[in-house]
């Protein structure tokens, strides 16, 4: 508890603490030497005991010598002199050795060496009720490390719940004023906006910065569906590491997913050569286009290589199957490779003579589509790849494309130019 903050029930309006020097002589002889001498003894005393007037609280029994009834029951007795406190039993949620009419469970009525005739100091008057054990764990929390429980608590009573000095939503601001305006981002993290001890223990805890449990099992505790990326085949290093906070503002953010900066800009963070190369070229995948690297790559980890959310073959050549390209399917009709011929699904073909199909649906050497297309960007219409790996020494194959009013034309390293016409 915080000393400073404390407020006493015991002290009378007109009758403040005085030193035990400046002690009226007692109506009543109580504090003679061989009686009660040690009662005004302490640095702290209460206001009638350093008065020497103990009838203010103790009425003598009527023909019985050193007999003595309370002047009043329970807490009753401190309100006589202590009217303003009334008040504070309204209160919704009151301390419950106040509750119970209990000041002297905290308070010596008479005399002590602690500020407001505390029975001891304040954080280890609070033990004894409180187990210590939950307030003494790896971590502690800075005001309970000070003893400073009142930082936090009214000792006595408040209109919140924990019997907290200001409502949980804001009470944590009064010190992280760094935090202050997370509730005001375009994405709050849930837990967050709820309450800040979703995450943190106000007290201790054995993780740093009073977590209950190390990242990312903390995560997985809301995100079970994440937590089943553990296992993944092809794991994101980050994800695989533990390091939530490498991609992800944990307590709010103005992008989507709580990233820390733009979806496109954290990917770079680590891809730099992409953006290089991204940024070279003329024509951009839409979902490049529009920064939208999730569109195709899990950030957690996937079965597929290169984390893509669904299949696609690592071959240049492999027969066809529908399934192979179900990432390209997402976006693309799965049509445009599946007739020979048409004049409606594609442009790339030459009379009603499908072009897709020929490249593709083959049951031997088909070719996937990234043998023509550049999945990322490219300075060619269509995303035409500029050169694709080949061959085990990955010779770069060159694919150079010319799109006319009424087809184009390919001269590539793998046959002889070729034209079409719609």
């Amino acid at each position: 508890m915080r000393s400073g903050i404390l407020t006493i029930l015991l002290v009378p309006a007109a009758l403040c603490l005085v030193p035990p020097a400046v002690s009226a002589q007692d109506d009543a002889g109580c504090m003679k030497a061989d009686c009660h001498a040690d009662l005004g003894a302490k640095k702290w005393v209460h206001g009638p005991v350093g008065a020497g007037i103990c009838t203010v609280c103790h009425n003598p029994v009527e023909n019985k010598d050193h007999e003595f009834v309370l002047a009043a029951e329970k807490e009753e007795l401190c309100f006589a002199c202590h009217e303003a406190k009334r008040d504070m039993m309204l209160e919704e949620n009151v301390h419950t050795p106040v509750a119970q009419g209990n000041c002297v469970g905290c308070h010596d009525p008479h005399t002590s060496d602690f500020r407001f005739t505390l029975k001891g100091e304040a954080a280890d008057l609070c033990f004894n009720c409180h187990d210590k054990a939950a307030f003494s764990k790896n971590t502690v929390h800075g005001p309970v490390a000070a003893g400073d429980c009142n930082a936090c608590h009214n000792p006595h009573a408040s209109p919140n719940e924990k019997q907290l000095v200001s409502p949980q939503e804001k009470l944590c601001y009064r010190c992280h004023e760094e935090k202050k305006g997370i509730p005001q981002k375009r994405h709050p993290h849930k837990p967050v906006a709820e309450k800040c001890t979703n995450c943190h223990s106000p007290h201790s805890n054995d993780v740093a910065f009073l977590l209950p449990q190390s990242m990312p099992d903390l995560c997985f505790g809301c995100h079970a569906d994440i937590a089943e990326h553990k296992n993944a085949s092809h794991p994101h290093a980050p994800f695989q590491a533990g390091e939530c906070t490498d991609c992800h503002e944990i307590h709010g953010s103005d992008f989507p997913k709580l990233f820390t900066v733009a979806p496109t800009e954290l990917c770079f963070q680590c891809h730099d050569e992409m953006q290089e190369f991204v940024e070279s070229k003329k024509y951009p995948h839409g979902p490049v286009k529009d920064g939208d690297c999730n569109a195709c790559h899990d950030p957690h980890g996937s079965e597929n290589h290169r984390i893509l959310r669904k299949y696609f073959p690592e071959e240049f050549y492999t027969s066809f199957a529908p399934e192979k390209y179900a990432i390209c399917f997402e976006c693309h009709n799965e049509q445009i490779v599946q007739d020979a011929a048409t004049t409606t699904l594609t442009d790339f073909r030459d009379g009603d003579r499908n072009l897709h199909y020929l490249h593709v649906h083959k049951k031997v050497k088909g070719r996937s589509c990234r043998a023509c297309h550049q999945v990322h960007a490219s300075n060619q219409e269509k995303h035409i790849r500029e050169s694709v790996p080949f061959g085990t020494i990955n010779w770069e194959l060159p694919v150079k494309y010319t799109k006319t009013e009424n087809g184009g034309s390919c001269r590539v390293g793998c046959h002889a130019p070729k034209e079409y016409r719609r």
